[in-house]
């Protein structure tokens, strides 16, 4: 019985021993959750603090400043154009978007930052526009250095030094154009045919068309099969919203971009969906061309490899060649024509001139590039047309260098990102006069040489600027002249009122609707 009372009491004293130990390891690792709860509480505080302190003097919504929650909602929403539109009406030529992003729409400044002697540099938001995020793109290249020896890397084939045939093959997309439209789209009101154009996709077909063909040699051949063989456009919406989020929000951009995550998550040539179909194309013909030992080839690619772009960087290259190459161009193609149908009376005035050149001999069909920059009023809506809706409402900031700098009477320190406001510099009064809203190309009529060459200037922000000028802006300028010629000229497209226009912008417009009726111009039959 003692025994009994003996291992009893002992076992109490155990369990009240292993009870006192839990009660002191949970208060312990309470303590520990509660420490590291209240350091990283703090931590974050004082960054935020920190972040918001050194821009605080500088207007914008009172929690961009705080958060880049704003600024992520803002590029996830579709909206960026609205909104940045909005901010320029409300703040004026400098705000504050994120704890580190400043927006701005003053040329001036744009044009400092991007001198060929600025000591800016390109921000780390160029770390999130990658579409093969492997390999770099002279787009991504931050230093201002290495990024003028890139260029020179990559200008004998976009100006076409290395590509004489340039034209020829932006001639022969632009027949498989007008050839779609004929042969499929065309309505005939007097037999009672009357057939939908979807204008937006075939116009896309052209541009990637043009693209593939300059680039590879060999067009896709979507005007001919009136289809997107490699579902470019579908990958592209897809991909877009995230990208724009992605690119905006650095925290995320630095997850996304990440070895780690792109080891398990990131596009790859297998996938059949998003980028990974154009991505696998544009990577099969770079590992055929470079594993060939010479070639006569006089196409983009083929000058990459004689100029020293490595198999990975040529892959990257062209792939960001056919998004900014194509989408950018397609978008200002159908804005274009969108305002040309809301337009009779400019529609009718273009056509006039295109008339006059024909019958006067100063134009003939396929137009050359050198007679279509002979015609003043093609000239007026080309621009006019780029002016109405910037090609990106993507940040493109440049980094203001160590020691900072003084913009519009505010110290910015080094390191702030300075976005550029692109849809408030288009639709600007100051720069374009009280009817900056109004499709109205005549304001590009009647100027004074160096005044109409300055309001171009200003337009072609749209490129870029200085160094950091697009490489495809001449193909892009050829492309828009060839089609307004040849396709507007013979034909009269009428919108469907029960399908108009809506958009959605991710740094790149995503555009829906616009179907129309093509008919024979009247003059034409």
């Amino acid at each position: 019985m003692a025994g009994n009372r003996l291992n009893a009491k002992r076992k109490k004293c155990q369990d009240k021993f292993r009870l006192e130990c839990k009660r002191d390891y949970l208060s312990t690792s309470s303590g520990i959750c509660i420490a590291a709860f209240c350091l990283l509480s703090s931590w974050w505080l004082s960054t935020t603090f920190l972040a918001w302190y050194r821009l605080r003097h500088v207007p914008g919504p009172w929690f961009a400043g705080l958060s880049y929650i704003w600024i992520g909602r803002t590029a996830y929403s579709g909206k960026q154009h609205q909104v940045f539109v909005a901010l320029d009406e409300k703040y004026g030529s400098l705000v504050r978007i994120g704890p580190e992003v400043l927006l701005t729409p003053d040329v001036e400044l744009v044009k400092r930052m991007s001198a060929t002697k600025s000591s800016y540099g390109k921000s780390s938001w160029v770390d999130g526009v990658r579409f093969n995020p492997y390999h770099e793109t002279m787009f991504a290249v931050r230093d201002p250095k290495q990024h003028d020896r890139a260029k020179a890397r990559l200008a004998p084939a976009y100006s076409g030094r290395d590509t004489p045939n340039l034209e020829g093959a932006v001639d022969q997309q632009v027949s498989g154009l007008v050839s779609l439209i004929r042969r499929r789209y065309l309505s005939e009101p007097a037999s009672g045919v009357f057939r939908t154009l979807p204008l937006l996709n075939v116009l896309s077909y052209f541009t990637l068309d043009v693209i593939s063909k300059v680039a590879l040699g060999t067009e896709f051949g979507c005007c001919a099969s009136d289809s997107d063989p490699y579902r470019f456009y579908e990958g592209l919406d897809e991909h877009m919203p995230l990208m724009a989020l992605t690119s905006d929000v650095p925290w995320i951009r630095a997850i996304m971009y990440s070895t780690t995550f792109l080891k398990y998550f990131g596009p790859r040539e297998t996938d059949d969906h998003g980028i990974g179909p154009l991505m696998k194309v544009t990577n099969d013909n770079v590992r055929q061309r470079y594993s060939q030992d010479q070639t006569e080839k006089t196409d983009m690619l083929s000058s990459f490899k004689v100029h020293g772009l490595s198999e990975g960087n040529a892959q990257s290259e062209t792939l960001f060649m056919f998004v900014a190459g194509s989408d950018t161009t397609a978008a200002a193609i159908r804005m274009t024509l969108f305002y040309l149908m809301s337009s009779p009376r400019v529609y009718r005035k273009l056509k006039e001139e295109i008339r006059g050149a024909i019958r006067d001999g100063r134009a003939f069909s396929p137009i050359t590039a050198a007679q279509a920059r002979e015609l003043p009023y093609l000239q007026a809506v080309i621009y006019e047309g780029l002016r109405m809706r910037p090609v990106t409402t993507g940040q493109q900031a440049k980094e203001v260098p160590a020691g900072g700098d003084t913009i519009n009477g505010y110290f910015i320190p080094g390191g702030t990102s300075i976005a550029i406001n692109f849809s408030a510099i288009l639709g600007s009064k100051a720069l374009f006069g009280p009817d900056a809203d109004v499709f109205r190309p005549e304001r590009f009529i009647g100027l004074s040489a160096s005044d109409l060459a300055e309001m171009r200037r200003n337009v072609e922000m749209n490129f870029g600027h200085g160094r950091w000028m697009c490489a495809g802006k001449p193909l892009a300028f050829m492309e828009l002249q060839k089609v307004y010629f040849e396709v507007c000229f013979p034909t009269e497209f009428t919108p469907e009122p029960l399908s108009p226009m809506r958009s959605e912008s991710y740094a790149l417009f995503r555009d829906f609707g616009l179907k129309v009726r093509a008919t024979v111009a009247e003059d034409m039959e």
